[in-house]
C-alpha cells in the first residue's frame, strides 16, 4: 500500500527505489541467500546440517573459526586504542605536528593491504631491514609471521577506521556541554571520561563494528604473514579453489558463517545504541586546548611515530624497487633499475584491467549512491529505510565471501557471468558503495528541502529540480566521494583473488603473487606502479581541480 501510495504522489523517485531494491536483490541477496542454500546441501544432493557438523568437529575448521575471533577482537582492540588516542589528541588538543595527522586517512587507506604486509616483512621479517641491523649485537627481533606479527601490521591497516570515526563524533559534540561542566571546577580527563564520552558512544561502537568486520574479512595480510594461524577468509578461499567443480559445501559453510559474524556484530551494535539517548541540540565545536611542556612533546611524538610507522610500507617498497636481489635475498645499499623495467614491461594490462574495472564500477557506483542518499535522506520512508539496510551489507561480507557467493550464483542459469569482467566489476560496485553512501548521506542532510521544493513548486519536475537543484549543492562531496571508491577499488585484492580469470589480472594480483613466490624486489616495483597510479590522480585531482579528498571524513 505504501508504494502504491509513493507512487501516485512520486513516480519517478518510485521508481528509482524499486531500482534499487532489483539491483540489490539481484546481485546482493540472491548470492547471499544461494550461497546460505548450498551450505545445507551435501555431496548427494540431500539437504542437511552435515556442512556444519563436519566444520565443528574438524579441529582444523574449528581453529580457523577461534583464529578470527581473536585476532578480530584484538585488533580491533588495539585499533581502537590507537585510533582513539590520535583523535582525542588532534579533537581537543593543539600541538607540534597535530597537523600530520590529517594525511593518515589517505596514505593508509589508498596503500593496498598486500603491498603493507609485503613491506613489513622486508622491515621485521627473519632476514628484513632491522634483523640485519642487529644481528652484529647478535639480537633478533621474533617471527613477523605469529601472532604479534598480525595484530601489529593489521592494527597499522585498521586503526585509521577508528581514527575517523571517532574523530568525526569528537567534532560533532556539542562544545558547551563541555564548557559547562569544566567551569564547575572539572578537569579535562574527568569532562572526556563523563560527558564526552556517552556523547560519542554510538561513533565508538560504530568504529568497532567496521573495524571487526574489515579484519575478519581481510584476505591479503592473513594470506601472507598468517601461514601458521589460519582464519576463515583464507581458509574459505584455499576450500573454493581446492573444490572448483565439485562440492561446495564447506567453502559455502565457511562464507556462511562468516557473513553470521558479520550480521552479529551489527545486530549487537544496534542493540546497545538503541537502548541509549544520544541526542543533544547542535552547538559550537569545543575548541582545541594548546598544550606544552612534557604532555605537549609526548603528543607530537606519538603523532611522529603513528605517522612514520603508516608511510614505512610506502617508503620501504620504493627504496626495495630499486634494490639490487638475488631470489629473495636482497642487497640494500646497492642500485638497479632492472625491476622497475621488467614491472613496467609486464603491468601494462594488469594495470589497464585494474584502472578500468575501477572506473567502470565507480561510474555505476557514485550514480547508485547518489540515488540511494538522496532517497534515504529525502524521501524518508519504510521503504528507503530497508534500502538503506541492504546498501550497509555489504560492509559485513568479506571479500572472498562476497566472490565466491558472485561465482556461486552465476556461474549456471539464465544470467551466466562467471568468467566475464563484468563479475569482478559487480563485486567492486557492492564492496564500495556502503561507503558512498555514507559520504552523500552527509551533505544531503545540510540542504534544506525548502530549496528543491521552491523548485518544484515552480513548475520543475522532481527529478530536474534534484539535478538542477541538490545536485550542484554536494557537488564536492560526491566527487570526493568517487575518487575515495576509485581508489579503494585499484587496491581491491579479497574479491579479486577470487573472481579473476585468465588475461584479467590486476594489480593487487600481480603483486599478492610476486610476494608469494619470494620474488619481494619485482613485488615493490609493481608497488610502486600501482601507487603512482592511484596518487598521481589524488595529486591532480587535489591541487589542480581543488577537490578536497580528505572532505569523505
Amino acid at each position: 500500500m505504501s508504494a502504491v501510495m509513493s507512487w501516485k504522489r512520486d513516480p519517478a523517485w518510485t521508481m528509482v527505489t524499486l531500482a534499487g531494491f532489483a539491483v540489490l536483490g539481484l546481485f546482493l541477496v540472491w548470492p547471499l541467500v544461494t550461497t546460505f542454500a548450498y551450505s545445507f546441501r551435501g555431496t548427494d544432493g540431500s539437504y542437511g546440517l552435515g556442512g556444519y557438523a563436519t566444520f565443528f568437529r574438524d579441529r582444523a575448521y574449528r581453529d580457523s573459526l577461534w583464529n578470527t575471533l581473536i585476532l578480530g577482537g584484538a585488533v580491533t582492540a588495539t585499533s581502537m586504542i590507537v585510533g582513539g588516542a590520535l583523535a582525542v589528541l588532534v579533537a581537543r588538543c593543539r600541538f607540534r605536528f597535530s597537523g600530520w595527522v590529517t594525511a593518515l586517512p589517505l596514505v593508509t587507506l589508498v596503500i593496498p593491504d598486500v603491498v603493507v604486509a609485503a613491506a613489513w616483512t622486508l622491515i621485521l621479517g627473519r632476514q628484513g631491514i632491522v634483523n640485519t641491523w642487529l644481528l652484529p649485537a647478535d639480537w633478533q627481533i621474533g617471527s613477523l609471521y605469529s601472532w604479534w606479527g598480525l595484530i601489529f601490521v593489521m592494527t597499522l591497516n585498521s586503526y585509521v577506521y577508528a581514527f575517523v570515526m571517532i574523530l568525526v563524533g569528537l567534532k560533532a559534540v556539542d562544545g558547551n556541554l563541555e564548557e559547562a561542566a569544566m567551569s564547575l571546577g572539572r578537569p579535562l580527563p574527568r569532562v572526556l571520561t563523563g560527558v564526552t564520552l556517552p556523547l560519542i558512544l554510538p561513533s565508538i561502537f560504530g568504529a568497532a563494528l567496521v573495524v571487526f568486520t574489515h579484519v575478519i574479512g581481510s584476505f591479503g595480510i592473513p594470506a601472507i604473514l598468517g601461514a601458521r594461524t589460519p582464519v576463515l577468509a583464507v581458509k574459505a578461499y584455499n576450500e573454493f579453489v581446492s573444490e572448483l567443480g565439485g562440492n561446495p559445501q564447506m567453502q559455502t559453510t565457511m562464507a556462511t558463517l562468516l557473513v553470521l559474524l558479520g550480521v552479529v556484530m551489527l545486530a549487537v551494535q544496534k542493540l546497545v545504541i538503541e537502548r541509549g539517548q544520544y541526542q543533544m541540540e547542535s552547538g559550537r565545536t569545543p575548541l582545541a586546548i594548546p598544550i606544552r611542556g612534557v604532555a605537549g612533546t609526548v603528543a607530537a611524538a606519538l603523532v611522529v611515530l603513528v605517522v612514520m610507522l603508516s608511510m614505512a610500507p610506502a617508503v620501504v617498497a620504493v627504496i626495495t624497487a630499486f634494490t639490487p636481489s638475488r631470489g629473495p635475498v636482497l642487497s640494500y645499499g646497492g642500485f638497479t633499475l632492472i625491476h622497475m623495467t621488467t614491472a613496467l614491461t609486464k603491468s601494462a594490462q594488469p594495470l589497464w584491467n585494474s584502472l578500468s574495472l575501477a572506473a567502470i564500477a565507480t561510474v555505476a557506483g557514485v550514480i547508485f549512491s547518489v540515488a540511494v542518499a538522496y532517497l534515504v535522506v529525502k524521501r524518508r520512508s519504510a521503504l528507503t529505510g530497508t534500502l538503506d539496510v541492504l546498501v550497509m551489507l555489504p560492509l559485513t561480507i568479506a571479500g572472498t565471501v562476497l566472490g565466491i557467493a558472485l561465482v556461486n550464483t552465476f556461474n549456471t542459469g539464465w544470467l551466466v557471468l562467471t568468467g566475464t569482467w563484468i563479475i569482478m566489476a559487480l563485486a567492486y560496485f557492492l564492496r564500495r558503495i556502503p561507503n558512498s553512501v555514507r559520504a552523500a548521506v552527509g551533505p544531503l542532510h545540510n540542504v534544506r528541502d525548502s530549496i528543491e521544493e521552491a523548485s518544484i513548486s515552480l513548475g520543475v519536475p522532481p527529478l530536474r529540480s534534484f539535478f538542477k537543484v541538490v545536485m550542484p549543492l554536494i557537488r564536492p562531496a560526491v566527487a570526493a566521494a568517487a575518487i575515495l571508491m576509485w581508489v579503494t577499488s585499484l587496491s581491491e585484492l579479497s574479491t579479486t583473488i577470487v573472481l579473476y580469470y585468465g588475461g584479467m589480472s590486476t594489480m593487487p594480483i600481480e603483486i599478492f603473487q610476486q610476494v608469494d613466490s619470494g620474488r619481494l624486489a619485482l613485488a615493490s616495483a609493481y608497488s610502486v606502479i600501482l601507487m603512482l597510479a592511484i596518487f598521481v590522480p589524488l595529486a591532480i585531482a587535489r591541487w589542480v581541480f581543488r577537490v578536497k579528498v580528505d572532505a569523505i571524513q
